[in-house]
C-alpha cells in the first residue's frame, strides 16, 4: 500500500519558491490501477517521482508497505527504486545502440541476475508484450508503438510491484495508446500496482480510479 500524509514538496532557487505539492494525503491500495491527471504545472509528475523515490518530499510522509520512504537515507532510496518500482516514460527511454533484447536485459544485469535467468526473463517479458520476434532489432528500428512495448517488456523484467507510467500514449497514436493501456491493465491483472499519468481521459477511464491534481492538491 502507498500513503503520503501531508506530502508537501516546494522547490526553492535563489529567488523563486515554487510549491509543487501542498498537503496531499493520498493512498493507493496494493493491486489497484490510478490515473493521475492534471494541467502542466500541477504537480502530477511530482507525486510520481516522490512514489517512485526519484525526489524527496520538503515535509509530510511517504508509507510504502511497512516502509517509510521519506525517512530513507539517498542509498536506501536508491535499493527501494531497484527493488519495488518499474517506470515506464513517454519518449521511451530506449538506447537506440542496443538491440530490443539489450534493452530489456540492461536492468537485470544491474541488479546481477545471472546470464542463463535474464535470458528466460527477458524472452518471457517480451513475449507477453508480442514483441519476441523483434528481439534482434535495435530500438530505432521499430514503431513508437513496439518501442513502448519494449520499455514495458524492460519493466516487467524487473520483477517489481510497483509500475509507474509517465504519458505511457503521450507519443502514440489512438489505436496504438488502447493497445497499449490495455496491456498495462492486462499486467495490473498480474498483481501489479499501475500509476499512470495522463491528459488522455479514455485512458483514464479504463483505469480503476481517477485521482485529478490541481495547484499540488487532490482536487
Amino acid at each position: 500500500m502507498i500513503k503520503l500524509i501531508n506530502a508537501t514538496k516546494i522547490y526553492k532557487t535563489d529567488t523563486v519558491e515554487t510549491l509543487a505539492l501542498d498537503k496531499v494525503n493520498l493512498t493507493i491500495e496494493e493491486g489497484e490501477m490510478v490515473a493521475v491527471m492534471g494541467v502542466s504545472g500541477s504537480g502530477k509528475t511530482t507525486l510520481l517521482n516522490i512514489i517512485g523515490g526519484m525526489d524527496v518530499l520538503t515535509d509530510g510522509e511517504y508509507h510504502y508497505g511497512d516502509s517509510v520512504v521519506s525517512d530513507m537515507s539517498v542509498a536506501k532510496l536508491d535499493d527501494f527504486r531497484k527493488n519495488n518500482v518499474s517506470f515506464v516514460f513517454q519518449q521511451f527511454a530506449l538506447m537506440n545502440d542496443y538491440t530490443v533484447y539489450e534493452n530489456v536485459e540492461v536492468p537485470l544485469i544491474i541488479k546481477g541476475v545471472k546470464r542463463s535467468e535474464r535470458k528466460k526473463i527477458v524472452e518471457q517479458s517480451l513475449e507477453l508484450v508480442g514483441i519476441k520476434d523483434m528481439k534482434g532489432k535495435y530500438a530505432n528500428q521499430i514503431s513508437g508503438g513496439q518501442q513502448q512495448r519494449c520499455a514495458i517488456a524492460r519493466a516487467l523484467a524487473q520483477g517489481n510491484k510497483l509500475i509507474l507510467a509517465d504519458e505511457p500514449t503521450g507519443a502514440l497514436d489512438s489505436n496504438t495508446s488502447e493497445s497499449i493501456i490495455d496491456l498495462l491493465r492486462s499486467i495490473n491483472n498480474q498483481g501489479k500496482t499501475v500509476i499512470v499519468i495522463t491528459h488522455d481521459e479514455d485512458v483514464a477511464k479504463k483505469c480503476d480510479r481517477i485521482i485529478r491534481i490541481k495547484d499540488g492538491k487532490i482536487a
